[in-house]
C-alpha cells in the first residue's frame, strides 16, 4: 500500500512538471507570435508585400532538425513546427493555397504537410485550374508532378509549358492507399472508383483480391469517395484519413503495390525562392531534332559536375513533332556554377525557360 502511495506521489509530481513545461511552451509560443507580427509590420514598412518566404521556412525547420537531441523523431519535429509556423503565419497575412480537389485528396494532404492546417485551402476542379487561379502575390498552388512508381504527371508538365508561374518549393508525400466504402465484404464489391494514378498504383492488389470488380477512373480520390457514398456495392481508393470525413469505413488498408510509393509535389507562385543553402532548379528546354542534340546538353551538366536529378520529355504544344524536355538539377540560379550552366545551355538549345529555383524537400 505504501509503495502504491509513493508511486502515485511520484506520478503526480511528474504531471506537475509536465504542466509547468506546457505553460513555459505556451509563453514561448505567445512571444513567438508577437515577434512574427512585428516582423510583418517591418516588412510592410520596407514595401515587402510577399509574406511567405519558402527559403526562410525551410531554413527554420532544417536548423531545428539539426539541433534536435530529444526523443522526438525528425518527422515529429517537422510536423510540430509546420503547425507552429502555419499558426503564426496566419497572424501576418491570409494566403490562398489552391489544390486539386475536392476535399480529401492527396493534394490536400500535401498542402497541410507543407503549409500546415492554418493556411486557407481552396480546391480546384483540375490541374490547369490551379495554374489559372494563382493570380496574386500571396496565392500559391500545390500540384503533383511525379510518382515514384507511375512516373510523371503529364497534366502538370503541360501546364508548366503554357504558364509563366514559378516553382518555389517541393515536397514528397508517402502515398498509402486504402479501400474505403460502406460496410461490405470485399467479394461483394462490384465497382471501384479511383484516380487513374491511384488505380495504377494498386493494380496488382486489385487483380489478386477483387478480380471481378469493374474499375472506373475519376478525376480525384474525392470524387471517388462521393460516388461510393451513393452507388451500391462500390468502393473508393483513397487515403485512410478520408473515411471518417465521408462517414465511410476502411475496408482494407495498405493496398498499394509498392510500400515506398511516393508522390512529389511542387509549390507554384508568382516568383521562385531565394537561396536556402540546399536547393534545386527546374528548367524547360527545346532542342534541334537531330542526332546528338540531347547528348550535347547532358555533357554540359557532366562537365559542370552538376547533378541532374530528373529528365522528362513531352510533346511541344506549339511545334508539331517537336519535344520539350523538363530537367531538375541541384543548385540555385544565383550560384556561380548554375549561372555558367544556364549560359552554356542557352547556346546549346533552341529555347530555355527557367521554371524556378527552390529549397529541396526536407
Amino acid at each position: 500500500m505504501a509503495k502504491k502511495e509513493n508511486t502515485n506521489k511520484q506520478l503526480n509530481l511528474i504531471r506537475e512538471q509536465i504542466d509547468a513545461v506546457d505553460q513555459s511552451i505556451l509563453r514561448a509560443l505567445s512571444k513567438r507570435a508577437k515577434l512574427v507580427i512585428k516582423a510583418g509590420e517591418s516588412k510592410e514598412n520596407i514595401g515587402d508585400s510577399s509574406y511567405y518566404k519558402p527559403e526562410r521556412e525551410t531554413q527554420i525547420i532544417r536548423n531545428l532538425l539539426s539541433l534536435n537531441k530529444s526523443e522526438l523523431k525528425p518527422e515529429n519535429i517537422k510536423a510540430i513546427y509546420r503547425e507552429i509556423i502555419s499558426a503564426c503565419f496566419a497572424l501576418e497575412k491570409e494566403i490562398n493555397i489552391f489544390y486539386l480537389g475536392p476535399k480529401g485528396t492527396y493534394s490536400e494532404l500535401a498542402v497541410i504537410d507543407h503549409f500546415g492546417s492554418s493556411a486557407k485551402r481552396i480546391p480546384c476542379n483540375d490541374i490547369n485550374g490551379i495554374f489559372k487561379s494563382i493570380d496574386q502575390e500571396n496565392s500559391f498552388g500545390v500540384v503533383p508532378v511525379e510518382n515514384s512508381s507511375e512516373g510523371a504527371v503529364n497534366q502538370t508538365l503541360d501546364s508548366l509549358q503554357s504558364n509563366d508561374l514559378s516553382i518555389c518549393g517541393e515536397l514528397e508525400l508517402p502515398i498509402k492507399h486504402s479501400l474505403i466504402g460502406k460496410k461490405i465484404k470485399l467479394e461483394k464489391i462490384s465497382t471501384i472508383y479511383g484516380h487513374e494514378q491511384a488505380i495504377a498504383q494498386c493494380k496488382n492488389w486489385l487483380t489478386s483480391n477483387i478480380p471481378d470488380a469493374k474499375i472506373n477512373a475519376v478525376e480525384s480520390s474525392g470524387v471517388a469517395l462521393q460516388k461510393c457514398k451513393t452507388i451500391k456495392n462500390s468502393a473508393a481508393i483513397a487515403h485512410s484519413s478520408n473515411a471518417q470525413e465521408y462517414n465511410l469505413n476502411i475496408l482494407k488498408s495498405g493496398i498499394e503495390d509498392l510500400k515506398n510509393n511516393t508522390t512529389r509535389f511542387i509549390i507554384l507562385g508568382q516568383a521562385d525562392a531565394k537561396r536556402s543553402g540546399e536547393d534545386k532548379s527546374s528548367i524547360l528546354i527545346s532542342i534541334e531534332n537531330k542526332s546528338g542534340a540531347l547528348s550535347k546538353v547532358l555533357k554540359i551538366f557532366e562537365s559542370g559536375k552538376i547533378n541532374l536529378t530528373q529528365i522528362q520529355s513531352r510533346p511541344n504544344k506549339f511545334d508539331k513533332w517537336q519535344y520539350s524536355f523538363f530537367l531538375d538539377f541541384e543548385g540555385h540560379r544565383t550560384d556561380p556554377k548554375i549561372k555558367n550552366l544556364m549560359s552554356k545551355l542557352s547556346s546549346a538549345t533552341l529555347s530555355l525557360k527557367l521554371l524556378g529555383s527552390y529549397p529541396k524537400s526536407i
